[in-house]
């Protein structure tokens, strides 16, 4: 995908349905930062990441026994973090296709996430229990309860939801009794907390620059805060719902550029996505799926895409409607609404000597073009990052696994070889009787 030749006039949000996965019976997805994969947990405790441009399967992970309850992309792209119903969290290497590390807790698991800009460290939320910091460097685990006050110890509440902010500085966790705690990311002790609502708060998300939070509730309200720095204090701005019909909202994120709030409408047999302007409050538009209960989506990090989750556990892509722009192709090119009537000019279609046509192509062949310099697409800038150099080794697509290649092979030769390279004997005698 070549961003720079994307319309930059395009609309800002999708309108219809242009594709739909159907591998796996998907329970939540997942954009890495760059919007090249869509990684899926799945009802059977698989993991799927898809290549969003070939929409094809990239990597089809196996290592949980239970559903997995959500999943995370670390910063570079190469390490995926799943959480299962089965008490495990599981960090996956995503270049060989296998485990980095399995680490085992004492409760089943709610939700995790991973560090913003530490590859191997991550925040899971566990039901009714603490929720821990874990690291995963070095190959070794180690595993930091986070502070809370004597109530959560009482077994009054729990956390549902957990998140780190931009910069990893800050850990914000919300409650069953509709608490937000802030904790400090390295003393893991808690600097601010306040009561946002009087139910569960299901999820908390955060918009690209970092700055803004929406918070959704089980009161089927979703908040919008603010911040002024990445370390400051949360301030309310606008609240977004349905006053007539009281949707409950099962899912909700920023859009890729942080104008619009989204919402996936929790009604039993509609798949609508709800899109209001940020700012304003007002619902700029509804997007009607088919007639699934909707679980979750995600908005893709650049382009207008949403990737929304149905009951039935397919994912539908939603996009904009495209539009041919043969301008787009030469600069010189002029659509025409009618027909025209061309006045042909004096030395258009002379004939041009040879020697000048030679002339031109040499001129042309001296032009020096430089194919070595990396310019960074302006989709990508982050001013608030610092550390960009460091993720040289960012994973954009995952490469085809050895093993995989040698199946495909297989299946296409017809090759009848066991895992060991044997033959199975029935084949081998049904060999040994043809002519």
């Amino acid at each position: 995908m070549n961003l720079q030749l994307l319309d930059p006039w395009e609309q800002e949000y999708p309108q219809i349905i242009e594709e739909t996965l159907e591998d796996g019976f998907v329970l939540n997805c997942k954009f890495n930062r760059r919007g090249t994969l869509l990684a899926a947990g799945c009802q059977n405790g698989r993991c799927l990441v898809w290549d969003f441009d070939t929409k094809g399967i990239a990597r089809n992970l196996a290592g949980h026994i239970k559903p997995v309850a959500s999943v995370s992309w670390s910063r570079n792209g190469r390490y995926l973090l799943s959480a299962s119903k089965d008490w495990t969290c599981v960090v996956w290497d995503l270049i060989t296709g296998e485990k980095y590390m399995r680490v085992r807790f004492t409760s089943a698991l709610m939700m995790a996430q991973m560090h913003p800009k530490n590859n191997f460290l991550f925040v899971a939320a566990l039901h009714q229990n603490n929720p821990v910091v874990v690291d995963v460097s070095e190959g070794k685990t180690k595993i930091t309860k986070l502070a809370v006050d004597p109530d959560y110890e009482n077994g009054k509440y729990f956390v549902s939801a957990v998140s780190w902010n931009k910069t990893g500085s800050r850990i914000y966790a919300g409650t069953s009794k509709g608490h937000l705690y802030i904790i400090d990311g390295e003393t893991y002790e808690t600097v601010y907390s306040v009561r946002v609502t009087s139910t569960t708060i299901k999820d908390i998300q955060w918009s690209r620059n970092g700055k803004d939070i929406l918070i959704n509730a089980n009161d089927r309200v979703m908040r919008y805060y603010r911040l002024e720095d990445h370390d400051g204090t949360p301030t309310l701005k606008n609240k977004f719902q349905d006053l007539v019909n009281r949707i409950q909202w099962n899912s909700a994120c920023f859009s890729a550029d942080g104008e619009f709030v989204i919402g996936g409408s929790g009604h039993k047999a509609e798949h609508n996505i709800y899109i209001w302007d940020k700012n304003i409050g007002n619902l700029v538009k509804i997007l009607e799926g088919p007639k699934e209960p909707l679980d979750d989506l995600s908005w893709h990090p650049i382009r207008p895409v949403i990737a929304s989750v149905s009951s039935y556990g397919n994912i539908y892509l939603w996009t904009t409607k495209h539009e041919e722009n043969w301008s787009a192709f030469a600069p010189d090119f002029t659509e025409l609404e009618e027909n025209l009537e061309y006045e042909e000019q004096e030395d258009e279609f002379d004939v041009v000597p040879a020697e000048e046509v030679s002339r031109r192509k040499e001129d042309d062949e001296d032009i020096i073009v430089d194919v070595t310099t990396v310019e960074n697409v302006q989709a990508f800038v982050d001013s608030d990052d610092e550390e960009m150099d460091n993720y040289a080794d960012e994973v954009y697509y995952l490469p085809p696994i050895a093993d995989d290649i040698k199946e495909e092979l297989a299946a296409d030769d017809g090759d009848d070889r066991k895992d060991d390279g044997s033959i199975d004997p029935v084949d081998q005698e049904m060999r040994d009787l043809a002519p």
